[in-house]
């Protein structure tokens, strides 16, 4: 297990002077990026991994961490019977209410504002035919009370769409452990020192991009992975505290003894998150 006693809890230190909010990066997202086809995209990803369109329509759809609200909006479109949009950040709220309004705020669209290590308002939102959590548990900051809590929201047969953070053992694009160390001085820098940082990232994925033989501009004009832009999914990951992370084998045999058997898992590599499908036998 991974997590960093450091840390402390998101809810407790998203609104500090220094400390990256999620949801104010997703904000600045939806104000300046979303477009038709980023949400077809992020759309196209959902229907993918969860096996076709038939998989969410007529189902209920929990979205914990739900962050823009993109991929809630994104169930609603393909049919889901309710859709419940779950997030701690204020400024996730605010951007979920502002797609909601798009949508003249459907009753079959609720939105709930707490924490995923609370389990009395876990408990309080019900149980779910699929239950959504991509890239957020392991920011709670205790990644496996939040597994055990979010996990309570499974239908008999339900499937929980999880994504975690690799463990990366890596030299050439940083250890796990190191990006925890980058992650821990971005967030107890100023402004100066977070732009020097954003500065190095970028000088990495130049020198990146020329041993691969790629063109970096041209790799981040065209960084569209579900739906997200080359430039907020960079802020997004350098400033991802509490970080907490876990190989696959560590994840499938977490939830088994728990009757929640892995049934697909997708991006086994590197830093990036692996994507798995679990299913409530």
């Amino acid at each position: 297990m991974t997590q960093d006693k450091e840390a402390g809890y998101y809810e407790n230190t998203y609104n500090d002077k220094n400390h990256f909010s999620f949801g104010k990066n997703w904000k600045g997202f939806l104000d300046s990026a979303l477009d038709q086809e980023r949400f077809e995209i992020a759309r196209n990803s959902l229907i993918d991994f969860l096996g076709g369109k038939e998989k969410i329509k007529g189902k209920t759809f929990i979205d914990i961490g739900c962050g823009s609200g993109l991929f809630s909006l994104a169930a609603m479109s393909l049919g889901a019977r309710e859709v419940v949009s779950v997030d701690v950040d204020d400024n996730s709220i605010e951007c979920v209410h502002q797609l909601r309004k798009k949508l003249k705020e459907p009753g079959n669209w609720r939105v709930r504002q707490g924490s995923a290590l609370d389990p009395v308002f876990i408990r309080s939102l019900g149980s779910f035919d699929i239950v959504y959590s991509w890239g957020v548990l392991h920011h709670t900051g205790a990644m496996y009370e939040a597994f055990d809590n979010v996990s309570e929201l499974l239908a008999p047969a339900g499937v929980f769409y999880l994504a975690i953070y690799n463990r990366s053992r890596s030299f050439w694009i940083g250890t796990s452990n190191f990006w925890l160390k980058i992650k821990k001085s971005y967030n107890r820098s100023g402004p100066v020192g977070k732009n020097l940082i954003f500065i190095c990232y970028c000088a990495y994925f130049v020198l990146d991009s020329f041993v691969a033989l790629k063109n970096p501009i041209r790799r981040m004009r065209s960084f569209k992975r579900r739906g997200m832009s080359w430039y907020h999914n960079v802020i997004d990951w350098i400033g991802g505290y509490p970080y907490e992370f876990a190989g696959p084998d560590e994840i499938v045999n977490y939830f088994s003894p728990k009757g929640i058997y892995c049934t697909k898992i997708l991006n086994g590599y590197g830093l990036a998150c692996v994507e798995y499908l679990l299913e409530k036998k």
